[in-house]
């Protein structure tokens, strides 16, 4: 498959939904490779556009290896996969609690694909991907947020148009339903525009800010 890397005006259009299913490969300090599975990455900024997301501290319970491996390099690449079954059957076993030093990747019959910027690999079989350096960090009730930056973006091919916007029925964005429903994921590919149902000024306002924020740089 080939990977067309995205300019910067691109990335933000290119990480929708806002929240998705990921997978993110880190490397440790011996530069080996770990990838894990997340129901939740977030992008939480527009330009520049930064992508957040919780991972496990260690402990006796979670092994923590995507928590170590950011701290200990500052970088990781969120890999976006596809609602299709082989996609999501290779999601379940990159989260399962593999001791560390074993690969993820190769577990899954995943592929490490070099990325253009960082250390950690993107996985080409995913349509998408975000480089990341760290921006920071948190620890909370066992967890680590990180906040990263994107430093450079791929996506494949045939999967955006000329102005690097999504095609749905192809790249089909998947979403994790959460613990409680066990292996469910869902996917809504059908678009709609949805006017405000509102003729106050702040309508007006608010669409001035968005065509600001959004204008062709």
């Amino acid at each position: 498959m080939t990977k067309l890397d995205q300019p910067a005006k691109y990335w933000d259009r290119l990480f929708a939904p806002s929240s998705c299913l990921a997978m993110i490969t880190t490397v440790d300090a011996e530069g080996r490779v770990n990838a894990a599975s997340y129901g939740t990455c977030t992008r939480v900024n527009h330009e520049p556009v930064y992508i957040a997301f919780t991972t496990s501290l260690p402990s006796e319970r979670a092994l923590g290896h995507t928590a170590d491996n950011v701290l200990a390099t500052g970088e990781f690449v969120v890999n976006l996969p596809a609602f299709d079954r082989a996609s999501l059957e290779q999601v379940r076993v990159v989260g399962l609690p593999f001791a560390r030093g074993v690969s993820e990747l190769e577990k899954a019959g995943l592929t490490a694909l070099p990325a253009r910027v960082v250390k950690p690999p993107r996985i080409l079989e995913c349509p998408r991907h975000f480089e990341c350096r760290v921006e920071w960090t948190r620890a909370w009730s066992g967890r680590l947020m990180v906040v990263g930056e994107v430093v450079a973006a791929s996506v494949d091919a045939d999967k955006v148009d000329a102005e690097g916007y999504i095609l749905w029925d192809r790249i089909r964005p998947a979403h994790y339903c959460g613990a409680p429903y066990g292996g469910m994921f869902v996917a809504a590919h059908e678009t709609m525009r949805v006017d405000t149902p509102y003729e106050g000024p702040e309508v007006e306002a608010f669409q001035q800010a968005e065509r600001a924020m959004f204008k062709e740089i």
